[in-house]
């Protein structure tokens, strides 16, 4: 089971428990690239563990505050994907976050995803962003998640690029 076809064929939350397990296994370049894995989901929650690198620092010597953002979209939009029946993929549509503390390289973060409502179309879902170590929170966000069946899904994933 290694494709969006058979992605597909089973309720989110079984997609991502054979993700945790690596019973399935799907490239995704962008958590590699990132620093962080998918490590806890159960129904209406979703957990993501990771580590900036000096490959993530900002000017100021932080952290980009894109790192904080991507590891607590994934975490939001994943606690949505538990709650999801097969035939279903969904995308974010809005992500608002808010900076608490600077994150530092080097840092173990943890990001907890929790679904607060799921509609036919929309979802919407909230992530934490902590130092494991010390609990502290870094940052939160609020997620609006788009919904969309096998039908749509396919169209959108079969259009050709635009130029």
């Amino acid at each position: 089971m290694n494709s969006l076809g058979d992605w597909l064929k089973k309720p989110g939350l079984e997609n991502l428990q054979k993700l945790i397990s690596g019973e399935m296994v799907l490239p995704d370049p962008m958590l590699e690239n990132l620093g962080y894995a998918l490590t806890d989901v159960r129904v209406n929650f979703c957990a993501f563990e990771g580590q900036p690198g000096p490959e993530h620092l900002n000017l100021t010597g932080f952290v980009h505050g894109g790192w904080a953002m991507s590891i607590l979209d994934s975490a939001a939009v994943l606690a949505v994907v538990t709650a999801m029946p097969k035939g279903k993929l969904c995308a974010t549509s809005s992500l608002e976050v808010k900076f608490v503390r600077p994150v530092r390289s080097r840092m173990n973060c943890r990001a907890e995803g929790h679904l607060i409502t799921m509609g036919r179309n929309l979802a919407h879902s909230r992530a934490e962003l902590t130092e494991k170590a010390s609990g502290k929170l870094l940052a939160f966000c609020s997620c609006s998640v788009s919904v969309f069946g096998v039908g749509e899904a396919g169209e959108r994933l079969a259009a050709p690029a635009t130029p």
